[in-house]
């Protein structure tokens, strides 16, 4: 699954928007949990030929939006993080557009706005590999439109049992990723190596 919306006419793009929409609230998309949203995912993904991030990111946020939906889950930590970085001093550039505008990180942050550091996505933890995928493409995008480099950072949430996280912290290291946690559970524990919080404030 490549495509994005940019690749598809306008009357694709909502023909699409609007029916994946209608699933959506044909299911009862609010209440459904991170496994059945996943499964859907994958669904729209594979009869779509859409990326993962263009359902996620482009088509469903704009969903819950027109719903009305509260911030739960990965919106509500995401607006959380926002809080903690401006709280620290660090400028905050929240659902960035990369490059070509096709997708968004869900952070760029930094010294200033002209000064940007990290480019920061944000992802459940048994979803972390796509989370990787995702920042090293950000990091990419970022040196193809600004001619800079950008540190990524994978911020993850939600649970991991002790040998998948060695795993995840493994990968990051190998492909140069600064792996960060936010009220992650490891073997039924908080982490605290990694967090985000304790981060900020130790600093």
């Amino acid at each position: 699954m490549t495509r994005t919306l940019r690749q598809l006419t306008s009357e694709e793009q909502q023909r699409i928007i609007d029916a994946i929409h209608q699933e959506a609230e044909k299911v009862g998309w609010s209440r459904l949990n991170f496994q059945e949203r996943g499964k859907l995912y994958r669904q729209w993904e594979e009869k779509y030929d859409l990326t993962h991030a263009t359902i996620k990111d482009r088509i469903m946020k704009g969903f819950d939006a027109q719903q009305q939906i509260p911030k739960t889950g990965e919106a509500k930590i995401r607006e959380e993080l926002g809080d903690l970085f401006r709280g620290a001093g660090l400028h905050v550039n929240p659902s960035a557009p990369l490059w070509t505008g096709r997708e968004r990180a869900d952070f760029l942050i930094g010294f200033h706005k002209d000064f940007l550091t990290h480019v920061v996505e944000v992802e459940r933890a048994d979803s972390w590999a796509e989370g990787l995928r995702q920042v090293l493409w950000y990091r990419a995008a970022y040196f193809q439109e600004k001619q800079r480099q950008i540190q990524p950072m994978l911020i993850l949430f939600g649970a991991a049992s002790s040998d998948r996280f060695d795993q995840i912290k493994a990968t990051c290291n190998d492909n140069h990723i600064v792996l960060c946690t936010y009220k992650l559970r490891v073997g039924g524990n908080d982490e605290p190596v990694h967090s985000v919080t304790g981060y900020l404030q130790r600093g």
